[in-house]
């Protein structure tokens, strides 16, 4: 197989494979490795660009998370997200039919890639199309020696408006293996549409053995100096106490390892074929076009370095109602500036059979650089679900800046048998900017009248004003779950760090992968730096969610908690 040795990792904003070379054979190897910087972002695109365009294509980005960094035993060097665009998704609406293209290649290679490819979409809601010329999403080329590489999900459809390939099958021959030529079409079609490394993955715990793996690297055909090694293969974000997921060895999304590479002595296996992990993965990422919830994020209408303090769009149901249901909404998100005060509301208005307007605002003088909600369309089957809002100026003045602020409501109509299940959501906050921001909404007293509400903030914090929704459904309701969690689940607030994820069960079993809403219920915050906190999934499960509280950049986090509400 030829080999490019004069390919240059850093101008290559994709992820990369290539083929190592056999120093004690002299014969290139049978095997193929694929490396990928962290959320690699085109030529000409900056992350930011990236992350709007990704918002604006599947809102559904803005609170998923692709797994980054290795946990990989002993650390090389550790990388915090300095960006939010670092943790968002890139995947593609769902629904979406992908056109696809060819740069070159012979009439063979073009009906291997025709052949396998879609064979993702027998477990994701995707359609892919392809097409001779013309306008497309998907790239594809067969230079030889060029390796094989793909650009990352949604950034593959600006790579290919600037009539440039969004992926080289530089690996695809008649004398390579059938499972083999399966294997690297798969793999390369999973990063077009958006999947990473499982490689990647913080949860891989690969014992490597670093020596051999620079003596290898460093030869020809790549020639990479350590730093380069250490940049694709050991750099890693701060995630040694994240509990969630485990390493799927058998993904198609791993490349075979060699065993030298280890210091255990085992290698990874000849993945061709999409593992059962992979296909829930898709199916989660791509879900079925009945979505009874959505999101709303400032990126969809412009770049987080623009701070803008209204923000309002029309979201369509997924379908049209008799009548208008009900919206409850929560923030996910929030990236505002410590300069000034902390005032931020999200809002659904003008709510009709058909739509809605979703507002994120800021007021005064505050910075927004971005933020996020989410939001329940509660129209028919949902019944059994009651829900409201509380507000802190409904028992006290907004310039009293009270501390403890609760309510007892009550229900609009008294629940059967045993109490409720409750949960809330924060939908606005308006804190001073010179001390801590520190604030947690939470639900007690509940009996089948009601509930009392609370809103607090502790110590020298200044609340102005705050507001949640809350939600309401009978306990013995089937196929709904809810629940909450918190940083401190795995760690004490004394010890702030940027990415925290765990994997928390529903309480049962689904017969399906349910759907899911969840929203921020509190933090807590150095004021000294921007506040920036994004709660999002990675994985959903019939038993289980995985879910991460991020803050990125130089912010500090001490705490961060939220509720999900699960249904099927």
């Amino acid at each position: 197989m030829a080999h490019n040795n004069n390919i240059d990792i850093e101008s290559l904003p994709k992820a990369i494979c290539f083929q190592p070379f056999d120093f004690n054979s002299n014969m290139s190897s049978e095997y193929h490795v694929c490396f990928a910087g962290a959320n690699p972002t085109p030529e000409g695109l900056t992350q930011d660009e990236s992350a709007a365009r990704a918002a604006a294509e599947n809102h559904r980005n803005g609170s998923l998370t692709i797994p980054i960094g290795n946990d990989l035993g002993e650390m090389v060097s550790i990388v915090e997200p300095q960006s939010l665009a670092v943790l968002m998704g890139k995947f593609w609406a769902p629904g979406k039919e992908l056109r696809i293209s060819f740069v070159s290649g012979s009439d063979w290679q073009k009906e291997q890639v025709r052949k396998y490819a879609p064979l993702w979409c027998k477990h994701a809601n995707l359609k892919m199309r392809f097409i001779p010329s013309g306008e497309c999403d998907i790239l594809v080329d067969f230079k030889p020696g060029a390796g094989s590489w793909s650009n990352l999900g949604t950034d593959s459809g600006y790579v290919t408006a600037q009539g440039k390939p969004s992926m080289n099958l530089g690996w695809i021959e008649k004398e390579k293996k059938e499972e083999e030529i399966r294997g690297v079409i798969l793999h390369e079609f999973g990063h077009a549409l958006g999947a990473v490394h499982e490689h990647e993955s913080p949860f891989a715990n690969i014992p490597w053995n670093k020596e051999a793996v620079y003596k290898s690297l460093g030869g020809p055909p790549n020639n990479w100096d350590r730093k380069k090694v250490d940049g694709n293969m050991f750099t890693k974000y701060g995630l040694d106490k994240v509990k969630a997921s485990k390493f799927d060895i058998q993904s198609v999304m791993l490349y075979h390892y060699p065993a030298e590479w280890t210091t255990n002595g085992k290698g990874t296996p000849y993945n061709n074929a999409l593992s059962e992990k992979d296909k829930s993965y898709i199916r989660f990422t791509y879900p079925p076009n009945k979505l009874d919830a959505g999101q709303f994020n400032t990126m969809e209408l412009k770049p987080s370095s623009q701070p803008t303090p209204v923000n309002t769009t029309t979201k369509l149901f997924w379908k049209q109602y008799d009548t208008p249901p009900r919206v409850p909404i929560g923030l996910t998100s929030l990236d505002v500036g410590h300069e000034k005060n902390i005032r931020l509301a999200a809002t659904a208005t003008d709510i009709t059979q058909e739509s809605f307007t979703s507002n994120l605002n800021a007021w005064a003088d505050t910075i927004l650089y971005g933020a996020s909600l989410t939001y329940l369309e509660a129209g028919p089957g949902f019944e059994y679900l009651q829900t409201g809002t509380f507000h802190t100026t409904e028992v006290s003045p907004w310039q009293d800046h009270k501390s403890q602020n609760s309510k007892r409501i009550n229900f609009a109509r008294e629940f059967q048998g045993e109490a409720p299940k409750v949960i809330c959501w924060l939908t606005t906050v308006d804190m001073g900017k010179d001390k801590n921001w520190r604030i947690k909404s939470y639900i007690t007293d509940i009996d089948t009248k009601g509930f009392t509400a609370h809103i607090d903030s502790w110590d020298d914090t200044i609340l102005y004003q705050a507001g949640i929704t809350w939600l309401a459904y009978p306990a013995n309701q089937p196929n709904v779950a809810s629940g909450t969690f918190s940083t401190d689940d795995i760690r004490p607030a004394n010890k702030p760090q940027a990415e925290n994820s765990a994997t928390v069960k529903f309480g049962r079993k689904f017969a399906e992968t349910p759907m899911l809403a969840m929203a921020l219920s509190g933090f807590d915050y150095g004021s000294n730096k921007n506040l920036r906190l994004r709660l999002s999934t990675s994985g959903v499960t019939e038993e289980a969610v995985t879910w991460h509280l991020q803050s990125w950049g130089d912010s500090v986090m001490y705490r961060a908690s939220a509720a999900y509400f699960a249904w099927a």
